[in-house]
């Protein structure tokens, strides 16, 4: 019952917020840490990603499942209705990282989260997220700053066009990649 009230409160914030992705990614990411699940929130998630919603609903979880399995400390999670916690604003920045297509900036800010080298099946998640989130008109802002590294596999694998090909078979968009070859 007091999860029901709490998750009841929550949605009605959801319609106020100015920061509509920011709210919606941070308490659907709650409630997936929880494993308590919350048909309410789920509907409103995937209707406020639209055609992709289902599918960023399904990243959601697999980035919380990676997180659990490859995350070297404990995540600082904050109560439904506080404002977000460090760990979550670093979660946050690595989805508007995604958005800006700022690979190093993501895995950066994962791995920062997770105290250990991200896997690629994280960063993909997230990239899967934010940029439904971006088709759907919820924009994330990046907040903190960290510093510039070198690339690894994970970033390799997002700016090689690994994950613009995965996205197009998962959304099945219909979208064609074209190369251009140019000759000097």
């Amino acid at each position: 019952m007091a999860v029901e009230q709490t998750m009841a409160c929550a949605v009605d914030e959801l319609e106020t917020d100015p920061l509509q992705g920011e709210g919606l990614l941070l308490r659907t990411l709650r409630m997936l840490a929880l494993e308590a699940a919350c048909p309410a929130l789920r509907r409103l998630f995937e209707d406020a990603c639209g055609c992709g919603g289902a599918e960023a609903y399904r990243a959601l979880e697999v980035f919380v499942q990676q997180l659990r399995l490859h995350a070297r400390r404990p995540v600082g999670l904050s109560c439904p209705g506080r404002p977000p916690s460090a760990d979550e604003r670093l979660i946050v920045d690595a989805f508007a990282c995604a958005q800006l297509d700022d690979y190093q900036g993501l895995e950066a800010r994962l791995e920062a989260v997770a105290g250990a080298e991200a896997p690629i099946g994280m960063g993909a998640a997230v990239c899967l997220v934010a940029q439904v989130f971006a088709l759907a008109g919820l924009l994330l802002s990046v907040q903190a700053v960290r510093p510039a590294r070198n690339q690894s596999s994970l970033t390799r694998f997002l700016r090689n066009e690994g994950f613009s090909t995965f996205l197009r078979s998962r959304m099945d968009l219909g979208v064609t990649s074209t190369s251009s070859s140019s000759s000097m």
